[in-house]
């Protein structure tokens, strides 16, 4: 065919171009869509289902989508908040329904796409001492992520970089996990997710083993590095106070199902759920005792 004979078909078949538009539109959604939940099931069985065991429901039913938005999700203990973190990161799979980063479908079974999967979503977890290698200096810590992910050079510069930006100085490098106040830690948790430059960063209780003022701290930290890096925030956390200071929207789980999702604001001000309104009481209550 004739290249001005091509030009004619298509101007003959405005179709084409609406199906090409489309096919554009939805892909710039999907790749707008950070993470997403679809209609999430997860059933755990005490005693096994041959022998007769009942599911109990971790999750039920549960769909939410993160797309340039810093979220929390808040709940009593047991609400499923653990659980949605490890559906994130492969350490569970729905029994119904499923799970996707950027648009790629968990579990993911090709390496390079869990490499890029890992450097576009990283977390900070509950308990920092716990979760720093207690055989790896400072150093070692910060630079293990770059090696794993295959990121950069130079990456003792790049350690000491990652250092700086969560206010600490270049002598903790030589250090141990053990020879590191919790704030400290709390502040190598940060800088060891950051360092591979995450579109979102997964909070797990970031505050919840310190003081009043490192608490403080750490939001503040959090704060700055969300609007410097243009970074999403997923943050799981009981405290509404962190949710207040960091997220623009609140997921509030109880017994595995999302039962109220909304704007700060809105769900401070007017709270329909009892859980919410627990939560609130609770946190008022807390105020005032401190």
């Amino acid at each position: 065919m004739q290249f001005s004979s091509f030009l004619s078909f298509t101007e003959r078949t405005p179709s084409m171009t609406a199906i090409i538009e489309e096919t554009i539109m939805s892909c710039s959604k999907v790749s707008s869509t950070l993470v997403s939940f679809s209609n999430v099931s997860v059933h755990h069985y005490s005693t096994p289902r041959w022998l007769g065991g009942k599911p109990f429901k971790a999750l039920s039913n549960v769909s939410l989508q993160i797309e340039n938005q810093n979220i929390a999700i808040v709940g009593p203990s047991g609400a499923g908040k653990s659980t949605l973190i490890e559906l994130l990161f492969g350490l569970r799979t729905p029994s119904l329904g499923n799970v996707q980063i950027a648009g790629r479908t968990l579990p993911l079974h090709n390496a390079s796409e869990r490499l890029r999967v890992c450097s576009e979503v990283q977390m900070v977890p509950q308990e920092p001492h716990t979760s720093l290698n207690p055989y790896y200096t400072v150093e070692q810590i910060l630079i293990e992520p770059l090696e794993n992910l295959k990121i950069g050079d130079n990456h003792p510069q790049l350690a000491q970089i990652a250092l700086n930006e969560v206010g600490l100085t270049t002598d903790l490098l030589s250090l141990y996990p053990q020879q590191l106040s919790t704030g400290q830690a709390q502040r190598i948790a940060i800088a060891r997710a950051l360092i591979v430059k995450p579109k979102l960063l997964v909070a797990d209780e970031p505050t919840s083993s310190l003081d009043p003022v490192n608490r403080q701290r750490i939001i503040e930290l959090l704060n700055s590095l969300k609007q410097k890096y243009d970074l999403q925030l997923l943050l799981v956390s009981h405290d509404l106070k962190a949710a207040i200071a960091l997220c623009e929207e609140i997921v509030v789980l109880d017994q595995g199902e999302i039962v109220e999702h909304g704007f700060v604001k809105q769900i401070m001000e007017q709270p329909v759920h009892p859980t919410t309104q627990a939560l609130i009481r609770a946190q008022i209550h807390s105020k005032t005792n401190t």
